[in-house]
């Protein structure tokens, strides 16, 4: 964890007061941009993984290297993607990848060698209506849910895109990104993408469909920050019988049902905060995402 606030205070009655607030390690990577046009091809795992090598672990200038961060393992996690970036912040970069297919990344800490690990992943499936991992139900029939904050708004909703990239007129390439469940009715979004250009610095051309299929990716990236929004913020009992890294963690696909406001659901962790206060923690815990929450605050932990 690192630290980025630390207030304290005393008051007249000199009774003192302090505490710490931080970002787990993932947030280094914030720290570095995409300095140059970068394209991504192939299995997504892979290619988040060469983004950060060439940005920060073992990039061309020695000076931006991040310290102590090093690859780590490989989850076979699925699913390609074509893309190109340029002068995207690195950590918001590869949120925007992993959002659209629902991985994420993380930094782990590696007591024994003392390194950073940057590794891909998924959280597991820990619904009902599975049979491979034990169950996480948070529900107030169970106990195991404190106070609840609910939220659903779909007025921002996207299902289907207009991508606009190089070219002029009527030369201009557009394509689309089609999102829609079937039987939804179409909303529609213009994506301007004439940053992704066909040619790069040596005058070398990108395939036609290679290039659509990479103004398809900008596309799928965009609809991910105007889905449907279905939030719950919850304190969770971490006396009750599910246990906190053990049972459930961040990403984990979870049900939720709180019999009080009616409402049953299956969603992904996407936030945990843990407050210690003496011998005590607390935690409170997001289901879903906000229509605040765009791709680069997702899955993202603070203590």
């Amino acid at each position: 964890m690192l630290l980025y606030l630390h207030p304290f205070s005393q008051d007249e009655n000199g009774a003192r007061e302090a505490y710490a607030k931080g970002n787990f390690a993932e947030i280094l990577l914030f720290d570095r941009v995409i300095e140059s046009t970068v394209t991504l091809t192939g299995n997504i795992e892979t290619a988040m993984r060469s983004l950060v090598t060439r940005t920060a672990i073992s990039p061309a200038d020695s000076d931006r290297k991040i310290k102590h961060l090093r690859l780590g393992e490989i989850h076979g996690i699925s699913g390609n993607l074509n893309t190109q970036t340029t002068g995207d912040n690195l950590s918001e970069k590869l949120y925007d990848i992993g959002n659209t297919q629902e991985i994420s990344h993380r930094v782990r800490y590696d007591y024994l060698t003392n390194d950073l690990a940057f590794e891909v992943w998924q959280g597991k499936d820990r619904r009902d209506s599975q049979e491979v991992n034990s169950w996480a139900i948070f529900s107030n029939s169970f106990y195991n849910i404190k106070n609840v904050v609910y939220n659903r708004n779909s007025s921002s909703y996207r299902n289907f895109a207009y991508v606009a990239g190089a070219g002029e007129g009527a030369n201009r390439v557009i394509v689309t990104a089609d999102l829609r469940q079937p039987g939804e009715e179409r909303k529609e979004l213009y994506v301007d993408a004439r940053d992704l250009q066909q040619e790069d610095g040596n005058g070398n051309k990108t395939p036609l469909e290679t290039y659509k299929s990479q103004l398809s990716q900008r596309g799928r990236e965009k609809l991910s920050e105007f889905r449907k929004v279905e939030i719950i913020n919850s304190g969770v009992d971490s006396n009750a019988n599910l246990v906190y890294k053990k049972d459930f963690d961040l990403g984990d696909y979870c049900t939720y049902i709180n019999t009080e406001i009616n409402i049953a659901t299956d969603k992904r962790i996407t936030e945990v905060m843990e407050t210690y206060e003496g011998a005590a923690t607390e935690l409170s815990v997001t289901f879903g995402t906000d229509e605040v929450s765009t791709v680069k605050q997702l899955i993202k932990r603070e203590v």
